[in-house]
């Protein structure tokens, strides 16, 4: 049991690090970095998170601050979040459960990793929210899915 918690505790971060890491590229490649956390950030507690203010000036710095928090806010549960999921996957991909492949990691990544990004924007999203793209969800959340599959069978559960 033990030895099922920690494989799912490092498959879950790890696909957590693959959302991350897939959301910054898309988020440079766009020219508008961290826009996407930025947003989540914003839908978890509830205000806009942005740095504005005249560079220099002391808003400016109070909105670095703010933005730093905000961001720590949502980076801790993001996290968070990819550790359930990674206790879920070492359960339902445990030897004499699913099959685990590309195939339906992906599919386990991109159904329950969507369903909780819109349920949960569902929930929380205050009006100023612009929801997400559905096609970088559903991209970011089946590529979390293969990874933690793979993380799942490269470390299998001794007999």
């Amino acid at each position: 049991m033990l030895e099922r918690v920690k494989r799912g505790t490092v498959a879950g971060l790890a696909a957590g690090v693959s959302v991350a890491v897939f959301v910054l590229v898309y988020d440079f490649v766009r020219m508008d970095p961290l826009a996407t956390p930025r947003l989540f950030a914003g839908g978890l507690l509830g205000t806009p998170v942005d740095v504005s203010g005249d560079l220099g000036t002391l808003a400016w710095v109070a909105s670095i601050a703010t933005a730093t928090w905000s961001l720590t806010l949502y980076a801790l549960a993001h996290f968070a979040l990819f550790v359930l999921i990674g206790l879920a996957g070492a359960w339902l991909f445990r030897p004499g459960g699913v099959r685990a492949n590309v195939i339906t990691g992906a599919l386990y990544g991109g159904v329950v990793g969507s369903a909780l990004v819109y349920g949960g924007l569902a929930l929380l999203t205050p009006a100023f929210v612009v929801l997400p793209d559905w096609r970088l969800v559903l991209a970011a959340n089946a590529v979390a899915g293969v990874v933690l599959v793979s993380q799942l069978v490269d470390h299998p559960e001794p007999d």
